[in-house]
């Protein structure tokens, strides 16, 4: 049986233990795109802007679906044909894209698929949202019900059904350590920590957008369809 707790104002609710964001796969993560391939056509002198942060974003969810894996892979390959600059780019669109997520619907939709949320379950959640893709991505923001037209794969070894890609966290850092060769251990130029400086930090604990909700009760209204799919048993 799933427990749910009433969560305190700006407090994250701890009901199921983490579960490991590259969760066991099932046919529903079978890519569907083979033939995708990696198409960041920046210039060396070009700014990655929010549109090129997104067709990397889009690519990489049409090469591998809900392959954490295939689409952990297929950014990376993007990312490292990139400049150092641009790659620092991509993770500040990235924080700003993390931010912009922080909602109190998401945080809805994630404690109803998952049973409950972490400040780092919420997270991991934030980033499984931004990697499926910008029209996922606006019109979950719009309506969180909308996952629940989506075939989240079901993490049969943990019995969960998990929508988590913890992946994306370090994967700006990786690409320009291949890029640069440099040092992350004593180079102060990585784009996690170019961002940090730039106040655009939002790994846990940040503030939620959008209309409160104190209680689990609150849940079937915020979003009806995903509430029914996930626990309207």
């Amino acid at each position: 049986m799933i427990l749910f707790f009433d969560m305190l104002k700006h407090y994250l609710i701890f009901i199921t233990p983490l579960a490991l964001a590259a969760c066991g796969q099932t046919n529903s993560n079978t890519p569907t795109d083979k033939s995708a391939e990696p198409t960041t056509t920046l210039t060396k002198s070009q700014k990655l802007d929010t549109a090129s942060f997104w067709k990397i974003m889009d690519n990489a969810f049409a090469r591998g679906k809900f392959n954490n894996s295939i689409r952990e892979q297929a950014i990376l390959d993007q990312l490292t044909k990139l400049t150092p600059e641009q790659i620092r780019e991509f993770e500040i669109i990235f924080q700003q894209m993390n931010a912009k997520a922080s909602t109190w619907s998401n945080l809805a939709a994630v404690t109803i698929i998952e049973g409950g949320a972490s400040d780092d379950g919420f997270f991991y959640f934030r980033c499984w949202l931004i990697s499926l893709g910008k029209n996922n991505f606006d019109e979950t923001l719009k309506n969180p019900d909308h996952l629940a037209a989506i075939d989240i794969p079901f993490d049969t070894k943990n019995k969960m059904t998990i929508c988590e890609f913890e992946e994306l966290i370090p994967i700006s850092d990786r690409a320009y350590e291949i890029v640069t060769r440099k040092d992350p251990m004593t180079d102060t130029t990585f784009p996690r920590v170019s961002a940090q400086r730039k106040g655009l930090f939002y790994d846990s604990g940040p503030e939620l957008s959008g209309i409160e909700w104190e209680s689990n009760a609150e849940l079937p209204k915020i979003a009806p369809l995903l509430y029914k799919k996930y626990l309207g048993k």
